[in-house]
């Protein structure tokens, strides 16, 4: 019997699998590569929104903040203008209309004397803050003070979550 030698080329059966595994290897970092670029991606973008949200929250609080001295400054002109015999019915009556004169500002009165004032501000990305005041005076210190009794933030417009139904098939007639 002969032996003959059948192979006609140099390359050995075991090279093409090398190479599948090599382009697997590639291929599958990719993919990874990609998912890694968009996750990354989709990560900055909702950082920028933070950001923008939270720079909007500051400057509305800061609004707020900037309302509540006028309110107290407007509390402090009603209490310098009082005379050491009068009420604190006075003061509440003189107060509720110097606060009346401040833009955004609602007066709610209770049965004591005492009153409410609330306001709301407003921000650039749909927010808002709204802000309660239980207005008192003193009688000990003869001083004006108030009682933050609500400071809420809030959004101004809701977005519509309601579901649409769409019929994609009518059925048979």
């Amino acid at each position: 019997m002969e032996n003959k030698n059948y192979r006609v080329s140099n390359v050995s059966v075991g090279m093409g699998g090398s190479i599948i595994v090599v382009i697997l290897v590639v291929l599958c970092l990719t993919v990874f590569s990609v998912l890694s670029f968009s996750t990354a991606y989709s990560d900055l973008k909702l950082a920028e929104k933070t950001e923008e949200m939270t720079s909007d929250f500051y400057k509305v609080s800061g609004k707020a903040e900037e309302k509540l001295a006028d309110i107290y400054n407007v509390l402090r002109l009603a209490d310098e203008n009082m005379k050491d015999t009068d009420t604190p019915e006075v003061f509440y009556n003189n107060a509720a209309l110097r606060l009346a004169e401040i833009d955004d500002v609602s007066i709610i009165n209770n049965n004591n004397g005492s009153f409410k004032a609330y306001y709301e501000t407003f921000g650039d990305k749909n927010q808002k803050i709204c802000v309660t005041l239980n207005i008192m005076y003193d009688e000990l210190t003869h001083r004006p003070c108030y009682e933050i009794e609500t400071w809420n933030l809030a959004a101004i417009k809701l977005p519509d979550y309601e579901q649409q139904n769409i019929d994609l098939w009518e059925g048979f007639d």
